[in-house]
């Protein structure tokens, strides 16, 4: 049992879908004039949850031969048959069925045809078409891991305002440089399976100027949306200046050093940054309410 649980844990990756749901969660109590429900809270966070998970189920699908060539993924359940794919297709399509049915049934179908769009790009854009084609392939495949401000937003006001577009830019801006210092200390592993990820085509070197620069972008970001949410205060400006200062030292120390120790402290640090952000704009909002 403990290893059918384990299996599953693998391919549905809830660590990585935390991420999605906390980028929803603001959207859900920004977007109306009122708070939501708890029921259609939960709603919104599973089924967001469960088309998250269909995308990564779909993704080792496709991967299975490259992920076999990986240490880091060569014992994932796919490559390790511990999982036939008949199995994850059948698992996959039901999770998207019924992520698509709960959005659609206590949201509105703006919210379902959001998460449903995040998960062709994650398949058809990122996986299938770019990921094995180009270094850029994070920068325009990840617009799939944006969408949780719409969803958000779409729940509880069945439409897409630009306080939704500016936290969406801020989750596309942050991807790369978070993605990219994976890809520096995993950059062997990518090696070995012929994807082209930065660090491999570019060096660190370039990464770390690549990734300095889009920390600069997500760092405006994160500014401007100040701007465009008329709840938020001094509190989220003074914070997320502090926090945004933090993570462009952090960004300007691995360019100066891009070497695998100082990629791994940027990439569990901008992971933390991006949470505190989603915090701060709550409490802030709280506040002015």
């Amino acid at each position: 049992m403990n290893s059918f649980l384990s299996d599953w844990n693998q391919m549905i990756k809830p660590r990585v879908s935390s991420l999605v749901l906390a980028t929803a969660v603001p959207g859900l109590y920004l977007g109306g004039p009122v708070a939501p429900s708890t029921l259609l809270v939960f709603m919104t966070m599973l089924g967001t949850f469960l088309m998250s998970s269909a995308s990564f189920i779909f993704n080792q699908i496709i991967e299975i031969d490259r992920d076999s060539k990986m240490k880091r993924t060569a014992n994932r359940p796919l490559p390790a048959g511990r999982i036939s794919i008949a199995q994850a297709w059948i698992v996959g399509f039901a999770m998207t069925f019924a992520a698509f049915g709960v959005l659609y049934y206590f949201a509105n179908l703006l919210t379902a045809l959001c998460a449903f769009a995040a998960l062709l790009a994650y398949v058809f854009l990122y996986t299938i078409l770019l990921k094995p084609r180009t270094h850029q392939n994070i920068v325009i495949g990840g617009v799939a891991g944006c969408v949780g401000p719409l969803i958000g937003y779409a729940a509880v006001s069945n439409s897409l305002p630009l306080p939704a577009w500016i936290l969406f830019l801020m989750i596309f801006l942050w991807t790369p440089a978070h993605f990219w210092a994976l890809a520096i200390f995993l950059k062997e592993d990518y090696s070995d399976a012929n994807f082209p990820m930065l660090p491999v085509v570019k060096g660190v070197k370039e990464t770390g100027r690549s990734i300095l620069f889009y920390t600069i972008l997500y760092v405006g970001s994160v500014i401007a949306f100040y701007w465009a949410e008329p709840s938020m205060g001094w509190l989220y400006m003074i914070s997320s200046v502090v926090l945004s200062i933090s993570i462009l030292y952090l960004s300007v120390k691995l360019f100066q050093n891009p070497e695998p120790k100082f990629a791994r402290g940027f990439f569990f640090f901008s992971i933390l940054h991006l949470f505190l952000i989603n915090i701060l704009i709550l409490i802030d909002h709280s506040i002015a309410a």
